[in-house]
């Protein structure tokens, strides 16, 4: 019970596979579609962006794409 408890009140990273695509959410709102997950580390996600290239994004603000 004890544990149940505590994972509640634990912060925990979302985790992306390799080639999941994904969406990026700022301030509420998609702001960038049909990323690919290249990479993931405890630092953030390497995405590739169709129109944006490359970059390093918060798991946080990824969702994937259903």
């Amino acid at each position: 019970m004890l544990k149940f408890l505590k994972s509640l009140f634990e912060s925990q990273r979302p985790r992306f596979s390799i080639g999941a695509r994904v969406n990026r959410f700022n301030k509420g709102s998609i702001d960038r579609l049909d990323g690919r997950v290249m990479a993931q580390t405890d630092e953030g996600v390497l995405v590739d962006w169709p129109r944006y290239g490359s970059g390093w994004e918060q798991p946080h603000m990824l969702c994937l794409q259903v």
